[in-house]
This record gives structure tokens, sequence and C-alpha cells, in this order.
């Protein structure tokens, strides 16, 4: 079912691939609709019992706040957030600063990089997902043309849900790391004769509901009868081979020659 919460994640249709460049979004007083989209008006599939909506992305003190919410819509009982990039990202470092969703069972908050047959694309993804019922772990994952499954359930000396953390994942043609709060997590080399991603990828983060389908993997979903939240600092996007974008980068404290295995 893991499989199934991944591949079906739906974005627009985009009629061609703009590579984007390094950032970094400490998110102000606006949104930056050039760099940001939010999911509207779809579910990504059956495994959810949520539909995205634009209600339910939020601005709060400089941060985005996404939700949960019992709002129905259609068919589905609630509401859900997802903020995607417009442009896509190839190799490099993708951070996030963010507080995971209090403690729900059913539900998960995520940080990811997608593309997919919605962009005209293979199926690629590294993912960051926290789920609802976990005090201390993530699940760090990834997608390669298609062939999913490859999901490590890491654990963490912090709580995710008690505040604010730092993510990233380091992409390179060679290697994936992840990190949180500077330690390595997780870490796959490029293997002959397996997949692996390669594709410029959109950046997501998103928080939703998961139906009976997903019960195995997330839990029966229960509404706690008011809005559940997860919040992000900022989001940063630096390309392979350029300085870091802001003093707390990952690559600013390991260096790129250090974080490229130089």
């Amino acid at each position: 079912m893991r499989v199934l919460a991944l591949v079906l994640c739906i974005a627009p249709l985009s009629s061609a691939l703009a590579e984007g460049n390094s950032f970094f979004d400490k998110f102000g007083a606006t949104l930056d609709r050039k760099r940001w989209y939010i999911s509207k008006g779809w579910s990504n599939g059956s495994h959810q019992s949520c539909v995205w909506a634009v209600d339910n992305v939020r601005l709060v003190d400089n941060r985005i706040e996404l939700s949960v919410t019992d709002v129905r819509r259609g068919e589905y009982a609630y509401s859900c957030g997802e903020l995607q990039s417009n442009d896509f990202f190839g190799y490099g470092t993708y951070e996030v600063r963010m507080k995971a969703a209090p403690a729900n069972p059913g539900m998960l908050a995520t940080f990811f990089t997608y593309t997919g047959p919605s962009h005209n694309q293979p199926h690629d993804e590294i993912d960051f997902e926290f789920i609802g019922t976990r005090e201390k772990s993530v699940d760090a994952s990834y997608h390669a043309k298609g062939n999913g499954g490859r999901v490590q359930s890491v654990p963490l000396d912090f709580d995710p849900r008690a505040g604010f953390n730092d993510f990233a994942v380091h992409w390179t043609p060679e290697r994936m790391t992840w990190y949180a709060n500077g330690k390595v997590l997780r870490e796959v080399t490029k293997t002959e004769g397996e997949e692996y991603p390669t594709t410029p990828s959109k950046i997501y983060i998103s928080i939703w509901s998961g139906s009976a389908q997903l019960d195995d993997w997330l839990g029966p979903f229960t509404y706690p009868g008011k809005p559940i939240v997860a919040s992000y600092e900022h989001i940063a996007f630096t390309k392979l081979g350029d300085d870091c974008q802001f003093p707390g980068s990952i690559v600013c404290k390991l260096g790129k020659e250090k974080l490229n295995g130089k």
C-alpha cells in the first residue's frame, strides 16, 4: 500500500519542463506565485480521504501552514493542503525547515520531489514522509522510473512534531543522501542494473489523510475535531556546484567538496 500512496501523486499537466535555479524562500507576507502553485480541486486517488483545497494552504506568521480539515468537498469528507513548485529541479540539495503535524492516526505530512506521467515524464520521486502516529521516525524513500517500494523508516533522536527541524536530501548522479539536523539518515549509491532517479522534478510539501486502503500503513484516520496542521518555515534548493543559498544551509555547513564526497 505504500507504493500506491506515492505513485498516484497527481499534478496539473505541464506543457514544458523548465528547470529552475538555486533559491532560498523564507516565506514572508505573501506567497511567490511565480515559484509556487497551490494544488486545488482534485484528490490523488481513492487512497486519500481528502481533496486539495486553496483554503488549506495559509501564510501565518511568515510560515506556510498546511492543514487537513473536515470541510467536505464532493464525495470526499475532508480537505487537505499541498504546495508545489512551478519549475522542475535537477541534481542538487533540497532543504526544508518544518514541524510535522501533531500525533493523529491515518495521515501524514511530507517534503518531496516528484515527476511522473502527469508531467509527461517517468515517475521519479524522493521523499520525507512523517506518519501521524510515529513519534520519532521518518520514512526516507524514493521511486525511480516507476519502480517504488524503496522505503526505509529511519529513527530520529527527536520528535519532528514537537518543534521545527531541518531536513535535506542531497541528490547527485551517483548518490542520494537524506539528512536531519545535519546528520545522515540514509544513503543510496547508484548501482548498475538498478533504477535510479535521474529526471528533474517538482518540489512539494503536503499534508493529507488516508482512506481504508492505507490503514495498514497509516492506521485508520479519525478527525480530532479541529484542523491538523503542519508548518514550514523555509524551503531551499541549491543546484549541484552552486554556493549555498542561506547561512544555515547544509551546503554551507559541510561545504560543497565534502557534500559531494571529494
